[in-house]
């Protein structure tokens, strides 16, 4: 006679059940990770977490039998919550949550316990839309009640072929009055594809600030815009046998992308990494601003995979009150970049002594050449006095004060337009308090602009111009 050997589990059966669910669980979520379905992924992530949680303290042993029977009651209705929302077989228990052998157990009672355990698992499903559909309802009448919010970005990579060092400067547009409504969050990033400052490696984070509830949520449009900036050589396909010029400013592309649901509060999730498509300038003498329109105006980027990964939220409140309810999101290591103008409502203690600078466009004469000029701009500050101001100036946020700001160079072009932004931070004293006298000259402070032609090599030199070699430079004045 053949004998045969029973194998009794020593687990107890809710944890096998529990081990079972975990591998059909897991297979699932990693479909659900490849064909991209962020939220259900996010669902079963938090189910399985909790499934693994709830099994190591059932086999830990030391919970009360009270205790015990009720976390063996959450783990029966998450089991069975699960395999609803996944559209697998529902489990047909008793009233202790075990599950019946249908060799022993009446079909009648099979069939009032699937009634049951079916009716247990609509009503959990009812709750959840219900408390969904009532945090959505919290959180409008939250933004409603406040006058200002914020919009908090975290960016988590850049995916470019660059090759040289770059600046990524990260703004708010408005695409139908074609015009910046935010400062610049400006990240430097090094041509090895991390940022230049090691540090803040996975800590690429900002909130735009003095946004208002009353203008700002009611604009037609509002996008997200992303201005890469080549930091390097005139031109990247240059050989090395001559000492070449370096640290120029070359365009280099943009990336767009359409935020008007997330500032209306339609979407709303800060785990959800948007991928914002990279549109690189047709030539090195391509207008950034240019390339930013065509992009809006564009159904779809030809993006080659190339482009910027971020989280955005958005957030209730001014800085100080962001700061204290979200301090997980925004610490006093975020930047902030402020709105260029004033919010809606000014707190107390709101003290602001900047004027925004922007360089617009210029037209230069070509003079006795027959190609026009490499036209770079520097911007400089001084005092009545003739002193220059140092790091007064500021390219974006994040970034450290300068005492001067070079403008991006457009190769060969006679009438360059950078639309370039810069904010001149002025201390609070009356020495260098700002001043607008009724003439619109500042009395106690100047811009000194001075326009040189770059060229390609050092031996060469480069050329300055000054105010009457050319027709007229613009700038745009913000207080």
């Amino acid at each position: 006679l053949r004998q045969h050997e029973t194998v009794i589990p020593s687990e107890l059966p809710l944890i096998q059940e529990v081990t079972t669910t975990l591998r059909e669980w897991s297979t699932i979520w990693r479909q659900l990770y490849i064909q991209d379905h962020r939220e259900m992924f996010r669902n079963v992530r938090h189910m399985i977490y909790d499934l693994i949680e709830w099994r190591s303290q059932i086999l830990s042993g030391t919970l009360p039998q009270d205790e015990l029977k009720e976390l063996k009651k959450k783990v029966t209705a998450k089991i069975d919550y699960g395999n609803r929302i996944l559209d697998l077989d529902l489990v047909v228990r008793d009233d202790d949550g075990n599950i019946l052998d249908p060799d022993q157990t009446s079909t009648i009672s099979l069939f009032r316990a699937h009634e049951t355990t079916s009716k247990q698992v609509e009503e959990r499903l009812l709750e959840e839309k219900s408390q969904k559909q009532n945090l959505d309802i919290s959180r409008e009448a939250k933004f409603a009640a406040t006058p200002s919010f914020a919009l908090f970005v975290n960016l988590k990579n850049v995916v470019c072929k660059i090759g040289e060092d770059a600046e990524v400067l990260m703004s708010l547009y408005d695409p139908l009055e074609s015009k910046f409504i935010s400062e610049n969050y400006l990240v430097r990033w090094s041509s090895s594809g991390l940022p230049k400052d090691i540090d803040k490696l996975h800590n690429l984070r900002a909130v735009f600030t003095d946004l208002g509830s009353s203008k700002d949520r009611k604009r037609e449009k509002i996008s997200f815009v992303c201005q890469i900036v080549r930091v390097g050589r005139m031109e990247q396909r240059e050989n090395n046998t001559r000492k070449l010029t370096s640290g120029l400013r070359r365009p280099f592309g943009v990336a767009v992308m359409d935020i008007t649901d997330i500032i209306n509060g339609k979407v709303d999730d800060e785990d959800k990494q948007h991928f914002i498509p990279f549109q690189p300038v047709a030539g090195e003498n391509d207008f950034l601003q240019t390339v930013i329109n065509k992009v809006i105006a564009a159904k779809e980027v030809n993006h080659k995979g190339q482009g910027l990964w971020v989280t955005l939220k958005l957030l209730p409140g001014d800085i100080h009150q962001i700061r204290k309810e979200f301090p997980h999101l925004v610490d006093r290591t975020t930047a902030v970049a402020r709105k260029m103008g004033f919010p809606e409502i000014i707190m107390p203690g709101d003290v602001r002594n900047d004027i925004y600078v922007t360089l617009v466009q210029g037209d230069f004469d070509k003079g006795n050449k027959t190609t026009a000029k490499n036209v770079e701009v520097t911007v400089s500050v001084y005092d009545e006095d003739g002193k220059k101001l140092e790091n007064v100036i500021f390219p974006g946020a994040g970034d450290e004060a300068l005492s001067e700001y070079k403008s991006v160079i457009y190769y060969q072009v006679k009438q360059p337009r950078w639309f370039e932004t810069i904010k001149v931070c002025l201390i609070h004293k009356p020495s260098v308090l700002l001043i607008l006298d009724l003439s619109g000259a500042f009395s106690t402070f100047h811009l000194l602009c001075s326009v040189l032609h770059r060229l390609f090599s050092l031996q060469c030199g480069d050329i300055i111009y000054h105010t009457e070699f050319f027709s007229y430079l613009v700038f745009y004045f913000r207080k």
